[in-house]
């Protein structure tokens, strides 16, 4: 699914850089990288100029709309060879759909790099590190985790004082069948880190929820991180039935955010993390 594909972010299990975080890899000349938080990831670590091909969903930043496009979910082996990059950075996802081609890319000579998804913000911090090692810009990579860090940690000492954490539900795809966030995913930890509850951390991964389950679950806010806009979805909520009960809609506490700033474990997660915490808290 592919938007289960966008929501992942990224964490390469590899070997952590080496002591002193001083580059010991050698920088690739021409990078193709297969999932947008990696695309960001790369040019915050100055590679945007070795960055020849992106995916078919990149759009950040704005320099992507002049590199060579990949459909991520059905790549054209020709192409990519043609392209002669010696590194791909690819998602472990694609092992199952495109193992195949990337694979024979390996074989031809090409280094291709699989990224884990990144379900916290520690394993966020270490894709940062790992993408580093992978590229040789270790350095790089460790001065980006602590400005990060130190933005994310800005974020969340604004928070106001609360007696209680208020219960927020995220629709993350809307009708006809609507999917949130469950435990163990990169906006469960989110939610956890700006001092609020996911009122469907019972339940694992992207879990599909009806509408009765949501109004049992009553929760204080109410955020679309699917695209749509908020007072589009102010209005889908408005024609459900029941909802009208619901503590987010008689507070009046329903936002749509911007699904790119929160679905990319990357280096831009600071301000979509504001902007959630903006939207819990207001």
């Amino acid at each position: 699914m592919m938007l289960m594909l966008l929501i992942a972010g990224c964490s390469f299990n590899a070997n952590q850089p080496n002591e002193g975080g001083k580059s010991s890899g050698k920088v690739p000349k021409r990078i193709v990288s297969l999932m947008p938080s990696n695309t960001e990831i790369l040019y915050e670590l100055g590679l945007g100029d070795k960055v020849v091909g992106v995916s078919t969903v990149d759009d950040y930043p704005e320099d992507v709309k002049n590199k060579e496009q990949f459909d991520a979910m059905n790549l054209n082996k020709e192409a990519l060879i043609k392209a002669q990059p010696d590194l791909i950075v690819a998602h472990e996802t694609q092992k199952a759909s495109q193992g195949k081609v990337l694979e024979g890319l390996e074989k031809s000579g090409i280094k291709v790099v699989y990224i884990k998804d990144a379900k916290s913000l520690n394993e966020m911090y270490q894709t940062f590190e790992q993408v580093g090692e992978a590229t040789g810009t270790e350095k790089e990579a460790q001065t980006l985790v602590k400005e990060t860090k130190k933005n994310i940690e800005k974020v969340i000492d604004g928070i106001p004082n609360k007696k209680s954490a208020p219960k927020v539900f995220v629709e993350i795809a809307s009708e006809p069948e609507i999917y949130t966030t469950g435990n163990h995913t990169f906006m469960d930890d989110m939610l956890h880190q700006l001092k609020a509850e996911n009122v469907f951390d019972d339940q694992e991964g992207w879990p599909k929820v009806d509408k009765e389950q949501i109004i049992k679950k009553n929760p204080d806010v109410m955020l679309a991180t699917s695209g749509v806009t908020t007072a589009d979805y102010q209005q889908a909520v408005s024609q459900r039935g029941g909802f009208e009960e619901v503590s987010a809609v008689k507070k009046d506490r329903i936002k749509a955010l911007n699904d790119d700033l929160l679905s990319r474990p990357g280096p831009r997660l600071d301000d979509g993390m504001k902007k959630l915490r903006d939207a819990i808290y207001e």
